[in-house]
C-alpha cells in the first residue's frame, strides 16, 4: 500500500464516522451525541415499557423500517436505565423525557443520552355538554345573570375539571393555552421545574373566564365528565370511560415540541452505532406517525409529525 492510499483510507474512515454521528445527533435536537463505530450485525436489547412502546418497535421490525436492525425486546424493570448503564441491555424505551432527566439527575446516569423523541400520550379537553371551542358570547355560572346558552360552543364562565396532580394540572393549563382559552406567563415546551409545575398563579388572563377545578379522577372520572362543563383527561382515563381522543376531544396536546415526549435512550458505548441511528430515524418517521394514528386514534401521537385526526 502506498503512503497516499493509506492516507486516503484514513480520511474516508473519519468521514464515515462523522457522518453517522451527525445523523444520530440530528434525531435529538439539543442532545448532541458523538458516536464511534460499533458492530452492526448484533441484536440490540431494548428495555421497553407498556402499551405503545413494544407495539411501535414490533411495527418497525415487521415492516423493516429500520432495515435489517434486529431487536430483542425486554420488559423494563424499575432500574431499566441502570441496566443499560451496566451493559445488561443496550437501549431503553419506556419513559417520558422529564422522567428520564429526573432519573439521570438522581442516579448520576450521565453516560445515557436521548437519541429520539418518539411519541406522546396527549392530554385532551372533552365536554359532555358542548361541541366546540368557537368564539361565543354565551355565559354560565356567572351568579349575576341567568345562564345564557344559545349555541354549542364552550361558554364563558365554564367550570373545567383538570387532574389535581402537579404534572396533570400543568399540562392542562398548557393545553388550554394552546387553544386560546387562557394565557400563561410562559410558552409550552420548557423542561425546568418551574415550567413543568405551572399553576393558576401563572395565568395572566382567562379569555373565557374559566373556573378551573383540580380533582382526583381515579374513581369518578365518568361522573366528573358528565357533570362539569368540560374536563381535561389523560388518554388512559379518557378511553376507560369510552372516549376516543381523535373523535371526541375538543382539543388535544400537540406532539412536536411536547416536553412529555416518550424517549429512546442510548449509552455512550454505542456511540456511532449505525443500528441506533437507523432505529432513531425510523421511530421519528411519518410511517410511525401514521401507525400511531390508525392504531391508537389519538391515544398516542407522534412527537415529530403534527397529529391529524
Amino acid at each position: 500500500m502506498t503512503l497516499l492510499q493509506g492516507t486516503f483510507r484514513k480520511v474516508a474512515a473519519l468521514v464515515a464516522t462523522v457522518s453517522v454521528a451527525a445523523a444520530i445527533a440530528g434525531c435529538a435536537d439539543g442532545t448532541p451525541v458523538t458516536y464511534s463505530e460499533s458492530t452492526s450485525g448484533d441484536v440490540l436489547r431494548v428495555q421497553v415499557g407498556g402499551e405503545g412502546y413494544r407495539d411501535v418497535l414490533e411495527f418497525i421490525t415487521n415492516v423493516k423500517l429500520a432495515g435489517d436492525v434486529k431487536l430483542e425486546l425486554l420488559d423494563a424493570p424499575a432500574d431499566a436505565n441502570g441496566q443499560v448503564v451496566d451493559g445488561k441491555a443496550d437501549l431503553a424505551f419506556y419513559q417520558t423525557q422529564p422522567a428520564f432527566l429526573g432519573n439521570q439527575e438522581s442516579n448520576g446516569h450521565n453516560t445515557l443520552s436521548i437519541v429520539s423523541r418518539v411519541d406522546v400520550a396527549p392530554y385532551a379537553l372533552y365536554s359532555s355538554k358542548f361541541k366546540d371551542l368557537e368564539p361565543t358570547e354565551d355565559w354560565v355560572n356567572s351568579n349575576l345573570v341567568a345562564d345564557q346558552i344559545t349555541g354549542t360552543s364552550l361558554p364563558h364562565g365554564s367550570e373545567v375539571a383538570v387532574p389535581q396532580t402537579k404534572a396533570g394540572f400543568a399540562r392542562s393549563l398548557y393545553l388550554l393555552q394552546t387553544v386560546d382559552l387562557v394565557k400563561l406567563d410562559r410558552g409550552f415546551g420548557g423542561l425546568t421545574i418551574a415550567d413543568l409545575s405551572v399553576s393558576e398563579a401563572n395565568i395572566l388572563e382567562s379569555q373565557r373566564h374559566l373556573a378551573i377545578r383540580g380533582l382526583d379522577f381515579t374513581e369518578f372520572a365518568k361522573d366528573i365528565y358528565d357533570n362539569y362543563d368540560a374536563v381535561v383527561l389523560d388518554p388512559t382515563t379518557a378511553t376507560s370511560i369510552g372516549l376516543v381522543p381523535a373523535r371526541d376531544a375538543l382539543a388535544i396536546e400537540p406532539g412536536p415540541g411536547n416536553p412529555y415526549a416518550r424517549v429512546l435512550v442510548a449509552p455512550s458505548r454505542l456511540a456511532g452505532d449505525p443500528r441506533v441511528s437507523a432505529l432513531a430515524h425510523a421511530l421519528e418517521s411519518k410511517e410511525v406517525a401514521q401507525y400511531l394514528t390508525t392504531t391508537y386514534h389519538g391515544k398516542f401521537i407522534s412527537a415529530q409529525v403534527p397529529f391529524e385526526p
